[in-house]
């Protein structure tokens, strides 16, 4: 985990992004298949993760106490998938997208409002697969070959991550640095997930 002094992390970075993180199995799951992308076609490696809020820093927000204030007595839960989809955009050029939360909902909100300059950000549950201006037709075969079988995906993690105000290159991901890292509580087999289902294996 890398720590960054206030003043250092406001000077080299304008915004800070709150993450979710997948539970240890899907996480490594995903994170197999963004390596070999990024392999494949020259892009970025990442961290999977659902984007729970994004906006401008301010050196008075206390980041730590944020995710803590935010998931407070909150055990691990999961989403539920919808499909896989592909975008124009730099950063959903390939991508899981989950069904609504009002878990995730309820932590990305707490976060907005206890910032100091809270922004708009508007929540969309998605896991990218790859970061990479890629054309139609390739994007759409990898959505074909990526035969989706799993229903739904474990989370018990929340990040801070600075990063650079645009993100418009395989550079502007590798500045990514992650501020802190909070665990959820561990989940509980008697606690009914959101959007439970039966786990996948592959894709």
């Amino acid at each position: 985990m890398v720590k960054l002094s206030k003043a250092l992390f406001y000077i080299v970075n304008t915004k800070i992004s709150f993450w979710l993180i997948p539970s240890e199995e899907d996480k490594a799951f995903f994170k197999r298949i963004i390596d070999n992308l990024a392999q494949e076609y020259d892009a970025p490696s990442f961290t999977p993760h659902v984007t729970i809020y994004s906006g401008e820093y301010t050196p008075d927000d206390n980041p730590t106490e944020l995710i803590e204030q935010s998931i407070k007595d909150m055990k691990s839960f999961s989403l539920k998938v919808e499909k896989l989809g592909y975008t124009e955009e730099f950063t959903k050029t390939l991508f899981v997208q989950f069904s609504p939360s009002a878990t995730l909902s309820q932590i990305s909100e707490t976060i907005r409002t206890r910032l100091s300059k809270p922004s708009q950000y508007i929540l969309n549950p998605h896991l990218s697969l790859i970061y990479r201006q890629l054309n139609e037709t390739i994007k759409k075969n990898l959505t074909n070959s990526l035969s989706l079988n799993k229903s739904e995906v474990f989370f018990n993690e929340v990040r801070a991550i600075s990063t650079p105000a645009l993100i418009k290159s395989k550079e502007d991901v590798e500045n990514w640095q992650t501020i802190c890292t909070i665990k959820l509580q561990n989940y509980s087999k008697r606690q009914k997930a959101e959007g439970r289902g039966q786990k996948g294996k592959d894709w």
